[in-house]
């Protein structure tokens, strides 16, 4: 652990990590930020119950009262827990290095990768964890897409009901692992509709337009499954599901978003709960480097998130 008066929060190189943006990451696009000043605290959640659209009689009599109603308030908590990864840059290295190698920006964006892959990897744990949200088994109730006898539009269009009854909002996200893209885009369902409408291969906003939804995300990541040491086992992060949301363009008061990611904006150091810290090891003869963000991501409105099992067989 190394001594607190010899560490160096470097702005530039956490300039260099806020930056760095791996797009094959879908997590910043469904998981909107909210920056707090505590590590910890409480949220509201307004009308649990859905009060404010339940009919009622608002007929009143002269010199009667009116009928009294009111909505809860709910409210759960979040806890900006501290992710870091630290690297080593032996002085041999710094020495050797040639251009256009970088050591202390190309450690940072390593680091920081590692820690958007996390995210990422935890996200899509947490959304495809059975009973996290609502949802089907296409593989069980419906043809796979990856089949000509499925019908891809009217299972994301039952997808859409579900989501419209649990928080009035259409949903406005698809997110395909790049398996069940490759499917959709080539489906006769699909391109039977859009021919005389797309003039080459259905793409992403060709898919947004007909599934009525504002984007289309393809989530391109990959995790290595293999134990250290073993030969790399490459597998998709969202595996072979599909997932339709409504996602705000801006979380704020009374908004409704199916997955909030609370940063701490006011950790020693940091910018946005994020800072890159340098210090050196004499005994190691080397310099270390340490990205680090402070965050929580709560599933804050499950019914505003519709997840599609097993898309393709």
């Amino acid at each position: 652990m190394p001594d607190v008066s010899t560490v160096h929060f470097d702005v530039a190189l956490t300039n260099v990590s806020l930056s760095y943006r791996n797009p094959a990451y879908v997590g910043p696009h469904i998981a909107p930020e909210v920056l707090v000043r505590k590590q910890s605290g409480r949220y509201f959640v307004h009308d649990p119950d859905g009060e404010s659209f339940r009919p009622t009689t608002d007929a009143r009599a002269p010199g009667a009262e009116a009928s009294e109603v009111d909505f809860r308030l709910s409210h759960d908590s979040y806890y900006c827990d501290d992710h870091a990864l630290t690297s080593v840059i032996p002085d041999e290295e710094r020495e050797n290095a040639d251009a256009p190698l970088q050591p202390e920006i190309d450690r940072t964006e390593f680091l920081t990768d590692k820690i958007l892959l996390n995210m990422e990897h935890r996200l899509a744990g947490a959304l495809r964890e059975p009973g996290a949200l609502p949802g089907m088994d296409v593989a069980a109730e419906d043809t796979p897409w990856d089949e000509e006898a499925a019908d891809p539009p009217a299972i994301v269009e039952e997808a859409r009901g579900a989501i419209l009854r649990a928080v009035q909002q259409p949903p406005n996200v698809l997110v395909l692992s790049q398996s069940v893209y490759t499917a959709l885009r080539h489906h006769p369902k699909v391109t039977e509709r859009v021919k005389y409408t797309n003039s080459g291969a259905v793409g992403p906003g060709a898919l947004a337009e007909l599934l009525d939804v504002e984007r289309v995300l393809v989530a391109r990541a990959v995790y290595n499954a293999a134990s250290p040491g073993q030969e790399p086992d490459m597998r998709p992060i969202w595996g072979v599901d599909a997932l339709l949301l409504y996602v705000p363009r801006r979380v704020g008061l009374k908004t409704v978003a199916p997955v909030i990611t609370f940063a701490w904006s006011q950790a020693a150091g940091t910018s946005r709960g994020a800072s890159v810290q340098t210090w050196r090891e004499e005994r190691r003869k080397a310099t270390m480097i340490r990205v680090q963000k402070y965050y929580d991501r709560k599933i804050a409105a499950p019914g505003a998130a519709y997840i599609l099992r097993n898309a393709i067989a």
